[in-house]
């Protein structure tokens, strides 16, 4: 009876052992986050679960599911947590507390930690809502986000590895700045801290570790050789249209419009009649409502060229007593019913900013280029 009695109470001792090694506390990481700007976590794998405490949390699986970005949907919130397991097994919780301004928005998460090394250090851009810049990555893009809607950020149409981006108001309504992300096909995370600025140094910018990327087409039917030898035919074919506006002793035109398969074709004429030379700042083309001409950004479709053909020097200064010519290729698109295309060029540091509108049976009416 007493070896029966030793032998249970050792069992016993032996689970009671067993269960508390079982036991083992997940480490929770702390982790800041914001409602005015998005946090990321890149994972060493696919992530299969993801769960918050409560909904004053959002936390998406991006279209690389690798990462996760999180917010919050509130500036105050009761002290919460989410977890996420991923596919290799590990499973990983997260303290959560709130600032705007987060130690980071963009990190690797290792071995159940964050250190100063996994975190993925930001740029800073100055977006307007009078004029729309462009980022141009190394690789075609996989996901874009911004972290609030005062700004509109998404993928160039035809074009794999641009995002434009734009305030939609004056300044970012009560706050000093946000962030926009954007993660590549090599599932490379780029973070942007954003700012507003009535009007930003720059336009454009380029993210590389070596040479400036060039713009990655989708798929169209005619290459950058073809577009050259189009654009040539196209200025040789001379005027057909009388599309345009004169101001200032400046005319700016649109002479002709072709389509080759896929593309559309517009051939453009700057004459500056002036003595002054005229250096261009830009030049854009985009669809808006007739009736909403003056509205916000939003309802502004800008109309990004896959190509431009420049006849002769390039469109940086228009000299006096010159004419341009420029070619913009274009994907094949349609203008919706009481809306219309607009073509418009801003002098830099001038005052000579010309627009003209193209109504939609100009383009029904696109010509193709005859052989030889």
């Amino acid at each position: 009876m007493a070896r029966v009695c030793l032998f249970l109470l050792l069992s016993l001792l032996c689970f009671k052992t067993s269960s508390a090694q079982n036991v083992v506390k997940v480490k929770e990481i702390p982790l800041e986050v914001s409602d005015v700007k998005w946090v990321y976590l890149k994972f060493a794998a696919a992530v299969s679960y993801a769960d918050m405490g409560t909904d004053e949390i959002t936390v998406e699986v991006t279209n690389v599911n690798s990462v996760v970005r999180v917010k919050s949907e509130v500036s105050v919130f009761d002290e919460t947590s989410i977890t996420i397991i991923t596919t290799d097994g590990k499973v990983y919780t997260f303290s959560l507390s709130y600032n705007q301004n987060p130690r980071f928005i963009a990190a690797n998460v290792i071995d159940q930690d964050i250190a100063d090394k996994d975190i993925i250090l930001p740029l800073e851009i100055e977006l307007s809502h009078k004029r729309t810049s462009h980022i141009i990555l190394p690789s075609k893009i996989l996901d874009v986000k911004a972290g609030c809607d005062s700004i509109i950020a998404e993928q160039v149409e035809n074009i794999e590895n641009i995002v434009k981006c734009k305030s939609l108001s004056v300044g970012f309504d009560f706050f000093g700045e946000t962030n926009l992300l954007v993660i590549t096909e090599d599932k490379q995370i780029y973070p942007f801290i954003v700012k507003y600025s009535e009007n930003p140094e720059n336009l454009n910018f380029t993210v590389s570790g070596g040479d400036v990327p060039d713009a990655v087409f989708s798929s169209i039917s005619v290459n950058e050789m073809d577009m050259r030898r189009l654009g040539e035919k196209v200025v040789s074919e001379g005027t057909m249209l009388n599309h345009g506006v004169i101001d200032n002793k400046m005319i700016f035109s649109l002479r002709s419009i072709f389509v080759e398969d896929d593309v559309f074709m517009f051939h453009l004429s700057i004459v500056n009649n002036s003595h002054i030379d005229y250096e261009v700042d830009f030049l854009k083309s985009y669809i808006v409502n007739k009736k909403t001409a003056k509205a916000q950004a939003y309802q502004i479709d800008e109309k990004v060229p896959l190509f431009i053909y420049e006849d002769g020097s390039e469109i940086d200064v228009v000299a006096a007593k010159r004419e341009k010519s420029v070619v913009l290729f274009f994907k094949r698109f349609t203008i919706p019913d009481k809306h219309s295309l607009y073509f418009e060029i801003f002098e830099k540091n001038g005052g000579r900013h010309l627009k003209f509108t193209v109504p939609n049976k100009e383009l029904l009416k696109a010509r193709r280029l005859k052989d030889g």
